[in-house]
C-alpha cells in the first residue's frame, strides 16, 4: 500500500471518542489508547466508586455496565457489565458507561434498590466489593429476558466477583429479592428468632421499585452510527475498524509485530501489565460485522470470530431448547461456557481470539476439535479464503497454522448426520468451578455402529479425544483414536484407552503447571464418565445403576440460608439491636473513601518498588541508568536515604526497609522509583538493572529448615505430665505427621499509602491502609531519625485486613515516607496485585508430627506432637503464631499428658505474618486430626472419640487456665438436635451404599479459641469523645474500621450510654494525633477494648449531664439537654481509657498463659465429592456460635459466615504455590506462581454452601467483656474444618469400596487434587508410577 493511499485511508478515520458516563456526555479528544476504563473514571472523571482490586478482572471491584445501540432501526440496545480494570477508554466509543455513582447517592438521597437491600440486609463489610457487586446486579436485572431475573440468573451472574467479608450469604440474599420466582426457595419452620432467605424475600416482594430507577439510554446514541476511529497515543495508536475489508488493509500496512488484533483485550491487557509486552498499534475488532455471524446453515453451525462468549451462550441455550440434532456439540460448549471464565470476561471476550491465543489450558479449543470445527482464514496481502480444521491448526505452545497477515473470520462446524450414531461431550476440572481455567479440560467425540455379529455390539467407528492442560497446547491422542476403531464399546476398551492415552501424553514434575499424576488421572476420569454416559444413552445393561451418578453434569441447585437470634435483653435499647453498619449505604453508592481514593495535591509524586529477582543473593550492582530517562522520572530510593535507621520490625528489628547488601527473597524491596506518574513510575522501576551473586545453602522450605538447622530463636515446649511413661504403658498408639498449607490475605483492598511531607516542624502526614496507626507511626519515626509526635498518621476505613494490614505493609510505607523527605514532595503508591501477594507474606505453613496414646475405648492419654511453621525470611510474628497454635493445640479435648513442642523456621522467602486465627486454625486442624486417626484406628465414629474426651466446667487446660462459662457440651447437645445429624448420618451411609462414584460426608467439631493478647500490655485501649452544642457526637477510638462492624458498635455502645439517638453520633476516622499507643485491631478483642474506652468516656460525660437532670425537667430533650450543659460551662469532652483486669504475661516455660475468655462453637458441615475428578459441593452447614450476648447479632452472624468461608478456603482450595529444590520443580525457586485471582482461588459464590444455618446461642452471658459479649472475629474460621473433615469421610467412603481400609493421611488444603488423589482406583493405579494408595500430590510448605 503506498503512503498516499495510506493516508487516504487514515484520513476518514474519528480522531476523537464520543461516550456517555451516567448520563453525561463526554468527548474525550487527547485519549491514550493505553489508558483503562477504570484509570479514565477514576483519575480524569473522579469517580472512584469503581476500585481497583486485582488490575487483571478477577476480582469484580471495578465491574461496570457498558450500553450500547446494536441496530438503530429498532433501537435494540445491548448491555454489558465489563471489567473497566481489563476494557481500555477508546473500546467505549459510542457506548453508555454506567457506574455505582449513576445508580444512586446518599448525599443525593436517591439511593437505588440494589444499594438500599445491599445495605439493609448487612450485605456490605469492608465495602470494598460492594460497588462491583451492585453493578454486576445491576447488569443483571437490566439484561434480563423477562422483567425480572429468576434466582438462577442471580446466582450465575455474580460469577465474577469476588469477596473476603462475608461469606457471600448476606449479598445473596439481597439480590434474591430482586427475583422472580422466589417462590421456589424452601420454608422454614415459623420462628420469631429465625429468617430465612425466603423471609428477607417476601419481606421485599412488594417493593416494585426497579423500573422507576431505571437509567436512560441517551438519545444521541440512539441514533449513532460507529465509525472507524483512529486514536494517536503517545506510546502506542488505536485503530477500531468497521469492516473486514479495512481490517485486511490495515493487517496489509501494518504486518506481523507492527500491530496486534483486540477484541475484549482481556489477554492483551494482562500481557502488557504482567509481561511487560509492548504493541505499537492495537486493532479493534469489535465493530466488524462479518465476523459477527451466528447462524445455522444446513448441516453446519457458522460462529462468527468476533462473537462474545455471552452471546454465544444465548444462541447455543436457544439450538439446544430447539432440540436441532446436532450430536451433543451445543450442549457441549454450553457445558463449557457455564463456568468459562466470569460474565464480565464472557461479555467482551471473543470465540476467535480464545483460539487464535492458543492456550495449552483452554476450555474451548478441546470441545471445537472434537466437534471437528473448520477455521475460515481470510489472507490481508492476497484475499486468499482457507480454510482449516482446528485438528491441524495447533502446531505447538502458543504456535498456529496461520500467517502472521491472515484474519480469521469464521469458525464452521459441521452437524452429524441423523443416521449416525454420534456422541460428543466435554469435561473440565479447575481449582474451583466460577471462573477458574480448567487443570484439564477434555472434548470427546466417537461414532458407533453396530457390528455384523449375533449379539450386534457396538464397535466404534470414528473416535477423538482432544485434552487442554495436557501439553503445551490443545492435543489429540490420535494413536488411541485410530487404536481404538473397529473395537467394541466395553470396559475393556475403555481400560485399554486409558493406557493408550497415557502413553501418548506423557507428563513428569517439570512439567509446566505441575500435578502430573492429577492431571493424567483426570484424562481417564473423563474418559470413564463418557464411556458411562454414552452406555447409558444406549440403555446397556453392563452399566451398574450405581454408576450412573457420573454419567451427566451435576446441576448445582439454588443455595438458601437462616439465621437465628435470641431476643434482645430488655435492659438494653441499642446495644444488641442490628443497627445498619455505619458506612453501609455510603459503600453501597461508591461513596465510601478508602486511602487510594484520596485525591492527590496538585504536587503528588508516585513511587514503585524495586524489587530482588533472587533469592539470598548479594546485590553487587545497581544500574539506574535507562531508568532515569524515563520522563517524569524524579529519584531513585535506597537504603542510603534512610535519614534514621535502615532496621526495622514489629517484635526486633531483624529486617531491612530497604535492602543494603544480601537480598534474602525473591520481592525483597530493593529501593523505589519516585516519579510524576505512577505508569512512568511502573515502567522505570522495570527498566533498574541488578547484578546478583547468588549464596547458599538457599531454604525454601520447612522440610530445607529442619536439614539446615535454621530457625529463629531456640525451640518452644509446652508440657504436662510423664508424657513418656504414659506412651510407653498406652494401650494403643499412632503416630503421623500432617502438613498445613499457607494461605493469603487476599484483601480486595491492595495495600496503598499516601505521605505528605510539611516544613512546618518536621511534621509527616500519613494516609495508610491498616490494621494500627501507632505501629507504622513509631516505626516511621525510628527510620527518619524523629520523634513519634511529629508523625501523624490516618485511617478512615480499610477494605479488609485479616491480619495482613498490620506488620507486612509497614515497611513499604516507611520507605514511601523516606522518598517524600527526600523529594520534600507527597509520595503515594498503590501495589498491584500481583506484588501485593508476591511479597507481603501469608499463613504461616506448618508442619506437624505426632505420637498419641490412648485405652480401647478411646480414652485419651497421652500426646507427644512437634510442630514448625515457615516463618520467611524475618520473624515477624512467627513466634508468637507458633505458641498460638500451641496453646490451640488441644482444642477442646483433656489431654492428661501432653509434650508439644515448636521451631519457628526461618527460610529464604517473603516473611510470613498473621492472618485470621493466628496460628490457631493450624493448632486445632492438628487436633482434629489426631482425633480422626484414632477413630479410624479403633473404628469408631470421630464425635464418639470427641465428646468422650471434652474438657468439663473447672477443669484446667494444658497451660494452667481453668475453664470457666464453659458451654461446648451444651452446644453440642444443641446442634445435634438442630442439625438432625443423627438421621442426616444414615442418609449419608445410605447414599454411599447406592453410588458408586459419588460420595457424601458429614462431620461435627467443636472450637474453644482464645479471646485476649497474652501479653499483658497490650491489653489496653483509649477513647476520646466530643459533644458539639447542636448535640451532635464524635467517637474517636484506636481501632480500625475494616469491615467487622467495629465503628458501628462502638456508636452503639455510645449512644446506650449517653441516652442520645444512634443518628446523631459519628467516627471520622482513627488517628494517631487523636488517641495515641493503640494496641493493633486483631485477636478479635478490638470491641471489647476499645467498646470499654468509649463506654469509659460516655459515662463521664452522661454524670455530668445528669447533674443538669431535675424532675421539671426529667423529659429534657437530648438537644436540649446539650445546649444547657454548655451554657452551665460543663466539660462536654472526656477521655476514656480501659485497661483488661487481672491478665498476666505468659511464660511457656512454666505452662502459664491466660486468655481473657474462651468464644466457644459447633459446626456439622455435609459435603458430597465427586471421586473421579476431586470437585465437591457443600450441602449443608449447620453452625452454632457462643458469643455471649452478641452487640450487634447480624454483624455478629456476617463475622461467622465470613470467617467460615475464609476457613473453608484455607482447607479446601487456597493454595500458594512456590518454586523449590523438589517439589514444585517446575517454578523457580523462591517464586510464587499463585500471585493473583488468575492462579490462587478464594471461595466464590458457587462455594457457598447450599444450606447454611447459623444460630448464636442464647441464654449466654461473659462478665469478661463489654455487655457480656464475645469476640468472634477470629473463632469461626476454626470450624471450617468441619468441612475438611466431611470430605476426607467421603474419600474414605470411595477407598473402603475399592479395598483400601487402612488410614491414610489427608494434607491441608484438600484441594481437588488431593481428594481425587485420595480416592484411589484403577485410574491413579495407572497414574502413578508407585504406591498410588498412598500417593501425596506434591505442595508448598
Amino acid at each position: 500500500m503506498t503512503e498516499e493511499n495510506k493516508s487516504d485511508s487514515q484520513s476518514t478515520m474519528i480522531e476523537h471518542l464520543l461516550f456517555y458516563v451516567n448520563g453525561k456526555e463526554v468527548i474525550e479528544r487527547h485519549a491514550e489508547p493505553d489508558w483503562t476504563l477504570l484509570w479514565y473514571l477514576r483519575n480524569k472523571l473522579c469517580l472512584t466508586g469503581s476500585k481497583l482490586g486485582c488490575g487483571e478482572g478477577g476480582c469484580g471491584a471495578c465491574t461496570v455496565m457498558i450500553s450500547r445501540c446494536i441496530d438503530r432501526e429498532s433501537g435494540k440496545v445491548e448491555h454489558r457489565t465489563i471489567n473497566a480494570c481489563l476494557a481500555p477508554l477508546c473500546s467505549v466509543d459510542g457506548c453508555h458507561v454506567i457506574t455505582v455513582e449513576g445508580l444512586g447517592s446518599v448525599n443525593k438521597s436517591n439511593i437505588h434498590p440494589i444499594q438500599s437491600r445491599l445495605t439493609e440486609l448487612f450485605g456490605s463489610q469492608c465495602g470494598f466489593c460492594t460497588p462491583g457487586m451492585v453493578m454486576s446486579l445491576y447488569g443483571t436485572i437490566t439484561t434480563a429476558k423477562t422483567p425480572q431475573p429468576t434466582l438462577q440468573d442471580i446466582e450465575e451472574a455474580l460469577d465474577g466477583n469476588l469477596c473476603r467479608c462475608t461469606g457471600y450469604r448476606p449479598i445473596l440474599d439481597a439480590v434474591k429479592t430482586f427475583a422472580s420466582d422466589i417462590k421456589k426457595l424452601p420454608t422454614g419452620e415459623p420462628c420469631a428468632t429465625t429468617s430465612t432467605t425466603l423471609d428477607k424475600c417476601i419481606l421485599f416482594e412488594k417493593q416494585d421499585s426497579i423500573v422507576s430507577n431505571h437509567i436512560d439510554f441517551p438519545a444521541k446514541l440512539q441514533s449513532y452510527a460507529p465509525q472507524s476511529i483512529h486514536i494517536r497515543g503517545s506510546s502506542m495508536d488505536w485503530f477500531r475498524p468497521t469492516s473486514l475489508k479495512e481490517v485486511l488493509q490495515l493487517r496489509r500496512t501494518y504486518p506481523g509485530d507492527a500491530s496486534k488484533f483486540v477484541f475484549g483485550n482481556t489477554r492483551v491487557q494482562m500481557e502488557r501489565q504482567m509481561n511487560v509486552m509492548k504493541f505499537p498499534r492495537l486493532i479493534a475488532l469489535t465493530h466488524v460485522e462479518e465476523l459477527q455471524k451466528l447462524s445455522r446453515i444446513h448441516d453446519t453451525l457458522c460462529l462468527g470470530a468476533g462473537i462474545t462468549f455471552s452471546r454465544l451462550k444465548s444462541q447455543l441455550i436457544e439450538w439446544v431448547d430447539d432440540k436441532i440434532n446436532d450430536g451433543g456439540i451445543c450442549e457441549a460448549l454450553l457445558n463449557q461456557l457455564r463456568y468459562f471464565a466470569s460474565t464480565q470476561i464472557r461479555n467482551v471476550a471473543s470465540l476467535g481470539g480464545n483460539i487464535i491465543t492458543a492456550s495449552p489450558i483452554s476450555d474451548i479449543n478441546p470441545v471445537l476439535q472434537a466437534a471437528n470445527a473448520i477455521l475460515e482464514l481470510h489472507h490481508a496481502d492476497t484475499n486468499v479464503v482457507r480454510q482449516i480444521p482446528l485438528r491441524d491448526f495447533f502446531l505447538g505452545a502458543r504456535r498456529i497454522s496461520m500467517d502472521e497477515n491472515e484474519v480469521l473470520v469464521t469458525i464452521h462446524i459441521p452437524l452429524p448426520d441423523s443416521s449416525v450414531k454420534y456422541f460428543l461431550r466435554s469435561y473440565k476440572q479447575a481449582r474451583r468451578r466460577d471462573d477458574s481455567k480448567g487443570i484439564v479440560s477434555a472434548g470427546f467425540q466417537v461414532q458407533l455402529e453396530q457390528s455384523n455379529s449375533s449379539d450386534s455390539q457396538w464397535q466404534v467407528a470414528f473416535a477423538c479425544f482432544s485434552f487442554g492442560g495436557m501439553g503445551s497446547t490443545t492435543v489429540m491422542a490420535k494413536i488411541a483414536q485410530q487404536n481404538i476403531i473397529g473395537l467394541p464399546w466395553t470396559r475393556s476398551t475403555m481400560n485399554k484407552t486409558c493406557e493408550w492415552i497415557l502413553n501418548e501424553l506423557p507428563l513428569d514434575e517439570t512439567s509446566l503447571g505441575g500435578q502430573p499424576e492429577y492431571r493424567r488421572t483426570l484424562m481417564q476420569s473423563f474418559l470413564f464418565k463418557f464411556y458411562t454416559y454414552i452406555c447409558c444413552e444406549l440403555r446397556q445393561t453392563t452399566i451398574d445403576s450405581t454408576d450412573n451418578s457420573i454419567a451427566y453434569p451435576y446441576r448445582r441447585p439454588i443455595s438458601h440460608a437462616q439465621q437465628t437470634i435470641p431476643k434482645c435483653p430488655q435492659s438494653q435499647k441499642v446495644v444488641g439491636t442490628s443497627l445498619l453498619h455505619q458506612s453501609g449505604y455510603l459503600q453501597a453508592t461508591g461513596e465510601a473513601n478508602y486511602v487510594d481514593d484520596i485525591p492527590s495535591l496538585t504536587n503528588t509524586l508516585h513511587a514503585a518498588f524495586v524489587l530482588s529477582t533472587k533469592p539470598n543473593a548479594r546485590i553487587k550492582h545497581i544500574d539506574i541508568e535507562a531508568a532515569s530517562q524515563v520522563p517524569g522520572f524524579v529519584s531513585f530510593v535506597t537504603h542510603t536515604d534512610v535519614p534514621g535507621s535502615n532496621q526495622t520490625g514489629p517484635i526486633v528489628p531483624d529486617e531491612e526497609i530497604f535492602v543494603s547488601s544480601v537480598a534474602p527473597c525473591i520481592g525483597a524491596v530493593i529501593g523505589l522509583v519516585v516519579c510524576e506518574s505512577e505508569q512512568a513510575a511502573y515502567k522505570a522501576a522495570n527498566l533498574v538493572q541488578i547484578e546478583y551473586e547468588l549464596l547458599t545453602p538457599t531454604i525454601l522450605t520447612i522440610e530445607d529448615a529442619i536439614m539446615h538447622e535454621s530457625y529463629f530463636g531456640n525451640e518452644i515446649c509446652l508440657q504436662q505430665g510423664d508424657i513418656d511413661k504414659s506412651l510407653a504403658e498406652a494401650e494403643h498408639k499412632v503416630e503421623g505427621t500432617l502438613m498445613i498449607g499457607g494461605q493469603e490475605h487476599f484483601y480486595l483492598e491492595p495495600n496503598c499509602c499516601m505521605v505528605i511531607p510539611s516544613m512546618d516542624d518536621n511534621e509527616i502526614t500519613m494516609y495508610l491502609s491498616t490494621q494500627s496507626v501507632s505501629a507504622p507511626q513509631e516505626l516511621t519515626a525510628r527510620a527518619l531519625g524523629r520523634d513519634i509526635s511529629r508523625i501523624k498518621c490516618h485511617n478512615k476505613r480499610v477494605g479488609g485486613a485479616f491480619g495482613g494490614k498490620e506488620t507486612r505493609p509497614i515497611p513499604l510505607c516507611i520507605g514511601i515516607a523516606v522518598a517524600a523527605v527526600k523529594v520534600g514532595r507527597p509520595v503515594r503508591f498503590n501495589l498491584d496485585r500481583h506484588t501485593d501477594i508476591s511479597i507481603t507474606g501469608h499463613r504461616h505453613p506448618f508442619k506437624v508430627e505426632y505420637k498419641v496414646g490412648f485405652t480401647a475405648n478411646g480414652n485419651l492419654l497421652a500426646l507427644d506432637i512437634q510442630l514448625w511453621n515457615n516463618g520467611g525470611c524475618s520473624l515477624d510474628y512467627s513466634i508468637s503464631i507458633m505458641e498460638h497454635a500451641m496453646l490451640h493445640t488441644g482444642n477442646c479435648y483433656r489431654f492428661p499428658n501432653i509434650r508439644i513442642r515448636g521451631r519457628s523456621c526461618k527460610t529464604h522467602l517473603p516473611s510470613n505474618t498473621a492472618l485470621r486465627g493466628f496460628g490457631g486454625p493450624q493448632g486445632i486442624l492438628a487436633c482434629e486430626n489426631i482425633i480422626e486417626h484414632i477413630a479410624s484406628y479403633l473404628k469408631m465414629d470421630p464425635f464418639n472419640i470427641r465428646q468422650l474426651n471434652l474438657f468439663k466446667e473447672g477443669d484446667t487446660t494444658h497451660y494452667g487456665q481453668i475453664l470457666e462459662h464453659w458451654n461446648v457440651p451444651r452446644i453440642l447437645n444443641e446442634i445435634i438436635t438442630s442439625s438432625d445429624l443423627v438421621t442426616r448420618q444414615k442418609q449419608v451411609d445410605e447414599f454411599n451404599r447406592t453410588n458408586i462414584y459419588r460420595k457424601r460426608g458429614i462431620s461435627i467439631i467443636p472450637t474453644k479459641f482464645g479471646i485476649g493478647f497474652l501479653l499483658r500490655f497490650l491489653n489496653q485501649a483509649g477513647a476520646l469523645v466530643h459533644i458539639y452544642k447542636d448535640g451532635s457526637v464524635l467517637v474517636s477510638h484506636g481501632g480500625i474500621e475494616m469491615g467487622q462492624g467495629l465503628n458501628t458498635k462502638m456508636i452503639a455502645i455510645a449512644a446506650e450510654v449517653l441516652g442520645c439517638g444512634v443518628h446523631r453520633i459519628r467516627i471520622s476516622e482513627t488517628a494517631s494525633d487523636k488517641v495515641p499507643n493503640a494496641s493493633s485491631t486483631g485477636g478479635s478483642v478490638s470491641s471489647d477494648l476499645n467498646g470499654m474506652a468509649v463506654k469509659h468516656a460516655c459515662e463521664q460525660l452522661r454524670e455530668r449531664l445528669n447533674t443538669l437532670i431535675v424532675d421539671n425537667n426529667a423529659e429534657i430533650s437530648w438537644e436540649n439537654l446539650v445546649t444547657q450543659a454548655y451554657f452551665s460551662r460543663l466539660d462536654l469532652c472526656a477521655h476514656g481509657f480501659h485497661a483488661t483486669p487481672n491478665m498476666f504475661d505468659y511464660d511457656l516455660s512454666q505452662n502459664r498463659a491466660q486468655y481473657n475468655y474462651f468464644t466457644q462453637g459447633a459446626a456439622v458441615s455435609e459435603v458430597e465429592l465427586d471421586t473421579l475428578t476431586g470437585d465437591w459441593h457443600i450441602l449443608r452447614v449447620d453452625i452454632l456460635m457462643d458469643v455471649g450476648t452478641s452487640l450487634n447479632p447480624n454483624i455478629d452472624i456476617g463475622q461467622i459466615e465470613g470467617a467460615f468461608m475464609q476457613g473453608v478456603g484455607l482447607f479446601t482450595m487456597e493454595e500458594l504455590i512456590w518454586g523449590d529444590h523438589e517439589q514444585q520443580k517446575w517454578i523457580k525457586p523462591g517464586f510464587l506462581f499463585s500471585r493473583g485471582p488468575d492462579t490462587y482461588k478464594i471461595p466464590s459464590f458457587s462455594d457457598v454452601p447450599l444450606d447454611f444455618r447459623v444460630s448464636l446461642l442464647s441464654e449466654s452471658s461473659n462478665p469478661r467483656a463489654i455487655y457480656s459479649s464475645k469476640g468472634i472475629g477470629e473463632p469461626p474460621i476454626t470450624l471450617a474444618s468441619s468441612v475438611f473433615f466431611a470430605l476426607k469421610q467421603a474419600c474414605m467412603a470411595y477407598r473402603k469400596q475399592q479395598g483400601f481400609s487402612d488410614y491414610f493421611t489427608l494434607q491441608s488444603p484438600a484441594t481437588v487434587e488431593r481428594l481425587r488423589m485420595a480416592c484411589s482406583d484403577e485410574f491413579t493405579n495407572r497414574a502413578c508410577l508407585t504406591d498410588h494408595q498412598n500417593f501425596q500430590p506434591r505442595g508448598s510448605y
